[in-house]
């Protein structure tokens, strides 16, 4: 039997032919005063539909939190198997890291991190390391001992204003003159042989601390040194005679001379030791007293020697020139200062 008929019979009354339906049975079931439709279980249109909806949520409630517990479970799952892996690989390249270090490392060494020394820091350490092999043991192993932490202490401060690092390596240079002089193992010494002791613990010191120490980037050293390249470039037309300097450099020997102390300013930059960078400005103006003398016949004063270094230098327009000189006046011993002016 259809559904249409199974209605039917519903709708039929006994003793009469054919078949009578209530009004009230074709309303909507939940009473909203529309019509209900057999084929939306007596509910009008819009009953029905959320009645339907209300069931659906009702079946799919169950389902979803279902849904949701076993993809809570799946994604812990998921996290688990991923750190699983990532402790996996970084177990492994730990492992490999350790073999490597082991394999490059002796066994019962100590390492630790060195910082790269240059060939001019080995030399000057070489150097001044064989000096210090004729002086006695406990005395030089004192003085190469707080020398080596002296330097390892800058190091450590690499943004150490200048003015400061130039007044803490100047007092160092103090305290180590007069703990020679106090020393018991020095009292043999005479000032030359001081002198020479505090000139390689200079040159060692700022050998090795000469990227720290020289045109530090704290300063303004390299822009000016740009400016007055650019300026003594600008003023290579000026002759000797414009400046009244005394210079007969019509004679070869003259030429020759004036060459040679271009190249001593110049390579005033290639050195690293403050003492070695004064004693190419020494050189130079030794060379120039020799050109006036040569030129003029007789030896020349300041007045005649302050033009012809002003040529020499337009002539050589020296590198970083004033980088140079601030790093000879911040660095450099004033002991050796003097020794060196005297010496020449």
């Amino acid at each position: 039997m259809n559904a249409f008929s199974s209605t039917r019979s519903d709708y039929m009354v006994p003793g009469k032919r054919g078949f009578h339906i209530d009004e009230s049975t074709l309303m909507c079931q939940n009473g909203c005063g529309f019509y209900g439709n057999p084929a939306w279980q007596g509910y009008c249109s819009k009953c029905w539909r959320d009645h339907s909806q209300k069931a659906k949520q009702t079946q799919s409630s169950p389902v979803k939190e279902a849904s949701s517990n076993a993809f809570a479970k799946f994604s812990e799952k998921k996290r688990h198997q991923t750190d699983k892996r990532s402790n996996t690989v970084r177990s492994i390249l730990k492992k490999a890291h350790g073999k490597l270090k082991e394999q490059a490392t002796p066994p019962g060494t100590i390492t630790k991190q060195k910082r790269e020394v240059s060939f001019e820091s080995q030399q000057v350490g070489k150097d001044f390391k064989d000096f210090l092999m004729i002086l006695q043991k406990p005395a030089s192993t004192d003085i190469y001992k707080q020398i080596y932490s002296f330097v390892e202490k800058v190091q450590q401060d690499p943004d150490m204003p200048i003015d400061d690092l130039s007044e803490m390596v100047l007092d160092f240079y103090q305290s180590m003159g007069e703990k020679l002089q106090s020393h018991i193992a020095f009292k043999g010494f005479d000032d030359d042989q001081l002198e020479q002791l505090m000139g390689f613990m200079e040159k060692y010191l700022t050998t090795r601390l000469y990227k720290q120490i020289f045109c530090p980037l704290t300063t303004d050293d390299e822009e000016k040194d740009i400016q007055i390249q650019n300026r003594i470039r600008s003023l290579n037309w000026i002759s000797a005679v414009q400046l009244d300097a005394e210079i007969n450099d019509r004679e070869l020997s003259v030429r020759d001379k004036i060459d040679q102390a271009v190249t001593d300013v110049i390579e005033m930059d290639s050195k690293r030791a403050p003492q070695d960078k004064l004693s190419c400005i020494v050189r130079c103006s030794k060379q120039i007293f020799e050109i006036l003398k040569e030129s003029r016949g007789l030896p020349a004063s300041a007045d005649e020697f302050l033009p012809a270094l002003i040529y020499i230098v337009l002539k050589a327009n020296p590198p970083l020139l004033k980088s140079n000189i601030h790093y000879i006046t911040r660095f450099c011993n004033p002991m050796l200062c003097y020794s060196i002016h005297r010496g020449h």
